[in-house]
This record gives C-alpha cells, sequence and structure tokens, in this order.
C-alpha cells in the first residue's frame, strides 16, 4: 500500500473509530482529495450521517453502503485509530495539493506550447487558490459568540488598537476601525473634489503603517501619482514640483520626503480602461510573488469587461472586486464616479444612490464613503479647507460623517478633531 492510500485509509478508520474528530479533519479535507471512488464514497457516508446527527460506526457505514462492506470491515480491523486522524488528514491534503500542483504545471506547459492567451494567469490563480488555508463556513450560534469574545480580547490586549488597515485619519478609524480583510469599500464624490488625493493619502498611510500597498491606477500615470507623492511626503505643493519652481530649501524638503517615504512597500499598476480580468491577475501576481495586503483601484467605472454591456458590466465589475477581496482576504477600496444630477440639488453632497449605476455598486460593498468640499461650489463658503467625509455605509459601525482638513497645496487630507463633528445618520 502506497503511503497516499494508507494515509487515506488511516483517516477513514479513524473517523469510524472516533467520529467527534471529524469537525477537526473537515476543515483540511474533501470528497474531491480521495484518490478512489470507494474511499470518496465512504467519505461521503460519513460526512453526511455525522451532519444528520446520526453515528457513523462500521456496523452503520456497512449498512449504508453495503457493496463496500468488505472494504469497511477490513479497514476496522487493520487500521490504526484514536488521536492521529488529525495528522493523516494533513498527509492527504499535502498529497493532494501536490497531484493539484502537478496538473496545474502541465496545463501551464500545454498553453504555453499553443501560445494560449492567459496560461501564466491562470496558472498563478490556480496555485494560489490551492494555496489557500481551508476555512470553516458553518458555525453554531456559540461558536459565533466565541469568536466576538476573541475579538473584544485582543483588542483590549492591543491597548484598543482598531482591527483593521489605518486610514490615517483619526476621525475615519474611529468610525470604520481602519480598513478589514475581504471587505470592498466605494469612494464617491464629483470632479474636483480630491478622490484621487484622497486615496493616495489612505495608501501612504497604510504603506507607512508597514502594509503592503497596491494601487490599480486608470486615471492618473504613474508619474502623476509620483509627484502626488512626493508633494505627501515633502509638504511642498504639487504644482510648485511640476513646474520646478522650488527654491533651495524646497529641494532640500522634497529629498528628505522622499528618502522618508522610498522605502514603503507600494506598487502601481498604471494602465487606462483596464480589463477586470487584467486588474485581478495583477492583484493575484502581487498577493503571490510579494504579499498584498490592501487594494486601491482607481476608479470602478474606468473597469472594463470586454463584451457586456454598460449595466451588466458595472454589475460584474461589483461582484468581481468583492470576490476578490474575499478571494485574496485584504480590504479593496475603489474610487467612484457619482452622477452630475447632483450638481443640480440645493444641498451637493452625494449619497449612495449617486453612484453611477449605482444598483450593485452599492449591494456589493461593505462600506460606501463619499467626499464633499463645500468650497467647490461657493467660494465664500464657510468651511474653506475642510473636507466631509460621508459614511453612507459601513458594515462594521454607524453611518454619518466626518469632518477632515484639506491642503490644496499638498493635496493633502490630514486629521481634523473637533468637537461634534461625527453626527449619527438618523
Amino acid at each position: 500500500m502506497t503511503d497516499t492510500a494508507y494515509a487515506e485509509d488511516a483517516v477513514l478508520a479513524g473517523l469510524m473509530a472516533r467520529n467527534e474528530k471529524f469537525h477537526e479533519v473537515a476543515p483540511m479535507l474533501g470528497e474531491e482529495q480521495f484518490t478512489t471512488p470507494r474511499r470518496r464514497r465512504i467519505w461521503a457516508a460519513i460526512r453526511d450521517r455525522l451532519r444528520e446527527g446520526q453515528p457513523a460506526d462500521v456496523v452503520t457505514l456497512c449498512e449504508a453502503l453495503p457493496a463496500d462492506a468488505d472494504e469497511l470491515l477490513s479497514l476496522a480491523r487493520n487500521m490504526a485509530t484514536g488521536g492521529v486522524v488529525s495528522s493523516y488528514a494533513a498527509v492527504v491534503r499535502d498529497n493532494w495539493r501536490m497531484r493539484e500542483a502537478g496538473g496545474i504545471a502541465q496545463r501551464l506547459l500545454a498553453g504555453a506550447r499553443d501560445r494560449e492567451a492567459g496560461a501564466v494567469e491562470q496558472a498563478i490563480a490556480e496555485l494560489m487558490a490551492l494555496n489557500a488555508h481551508h476555512a470553516v463556513h458553518e458555525f453554531t450560534g456559540k461558536q459565533i459568540l466565541a469568536l466576538a469574545f476573541e475579538v473584544a480580547q485582543q483588542a483590549y490586549q492591543n491597548g484598543g488598537v482598531i482591527p483593521g488597515i489605518t486610514t490615517g485619519l483619526q476621525e475615519l478609524d474611529e468610525i470604520l476601525g481602519g480598513w478589514h480583510d475581504s471587505d470592498l469599500t466605494f469612494i464617491g464624490g464629483r470632479p474636483a473634489m480630491g478622490k484621487t488625493a484622497f486615496m493616495l493619502g489612505l495608501a501612504e498611510a497604510a504603506a507607512d503603517a508597514g502594509r503592503r500597498v497596491g494601487i490599480v491606477s486608470a486615471e492618473q500615470p504613474a508619474v502623476q501619482l509620483g509627484i502626488r507623492r512626493a508633494a505627501l511626503a515633502s509638504g511642498v505643493g504639487a504644482q510648485s514640483i511640476r513646474a520646478g519652481q522650488l527654491e533651495d530649501e524646497d529641494w532640500a524638503k522634497i529629498t528628505a520626503g522622499i528618502s522618508k517615504a522610498r522605502d514603503r512597500h507600494l506598487r502601481v499598476f498604471d494602465r487606462s480602461a483596464v480589463s477586470l480580468d487584467e486588474l485581478v491577475s495583477v492583484a493575484r501576481k502581487w498577493k503571490h510573488n510579494e504579499g498584498l495586503d490592501v487594494l486601491f483601484i482607481d476608479y470602478a467605472q474606468r473597469i472594463t469587461v470586454p463584451g457586456a454591456d454598460r449595466i451588466t458590466e458595472v454589475s460584474q465589475i461589483a461582484r468581481g472586486l468583492k470576490n476578490l477581496a474575499r478571494d485574496l482576504n485584504i480590504p479593496v477600496i475603489s474610487l467612484a464616479q457619482v452622477v452630475k444630477g447632483v450638481d443640480s440639488r440645493p444641498d451637493k453632497r452625494p449619497n449612495a444612490g449617486d453612484l453611477a449605476n449605482s444598483d450593485e455598486l452599492t449591494r456589493e460593498a461593505d462600506q460606501i464613503l463619499m467626499l464633499y468640499r463645500d468650497e467647490v461650489y461657493n467660494r465664500d463658503s464657510k468651511d474653506p479647507g475642510i473636507a466631509e467625509v460621508l459614511i453612507e455605509k459601513n458594515r462594521h459601525g454607524p453611518t454619518g460623517f466626518k469632518r477632515v482638513r484639506f491642503v490644496a497645496e499638498t493635496m493633502a487630507f490630514q486629521s481634523f478633531k473637533r468637537a461634534n463633528d461625527f453626527e449619527e445618520a438618523a
């Protein structure tokens, strides 16, 4: 008997002897990971009986699988049982992963020989999925309460540090708890509100906190993002950097700022009208090669799905970005357009329904934020240099708004703590 066959038989025999071990190995194994139809049938029978609350021992299984009775009796007589079931299950899982990896390699070689488009990207995606940890998806009410207690305990031990990736803005961290793994966030706003600057500030804050950051920019070329990064890091105006209108002290600030920011782990993919498949491929590659903790996108409606009409395209983009967040277990934060009808309203603050093609975006999003700066519409605004971040949807807490500072020269959004800044939505 091969090592693979022995390990598979040991798992099945161990589960027949100790049904309570099933919950330990179920997250690691599935029916497809056994190498023969007979073992798959026995696994499925054990699983189904235990799910129904029935015992799955050699007697009951022989009744359920009379054609496999001889094999079941042999397993019960000859295989070791007891506390080593989990160890054998890990062997079964690892053997299956190696078989699958070999199949992926063969398909990649065949695709490369035939010059098949997307063969490399498909192989990367399959390998990443193969490398993903198996997760438990079913919980009792008692278990989810225990999970909540663990979260509270961990937060307490961390001294109240936010559970997610920092936004860099204390006001937002307090209400959002930072960016959370597997969440999809849309940030909307009319032109000139500073959406790209806002997103870049969020990305820099995450990178400065030691996170591995990716930016997919379908709106602005890499050089423009570089100028904005230099302005944020140095405090020298972006227009001054772009025009070369610099004093000696400005050069010193730029040099010091770039020196501080250059080692942050931040990658940029710069392509207009990027396709959804291409975006997903780049994100998976970053995650696989160097790690990726958070992904920013500028912006959702610039992503394309070839062959789809506009409504279908936006729906597929929303679902694709949410699936990407869950598959890679990272926060995905995307800018989004807001319809121009906002400009004709007395109150020009946008809401979630103002997102262009909003239905699917709103449905898939875990958070929706909107940017509003009164001075864009009113030259004599009573709130110059102030931006409102409107929290329209927040699965982790309340909605409402926060005020932050906006420094036009460097296009920086900064924390602006002031009493009663937050008003909880009705």
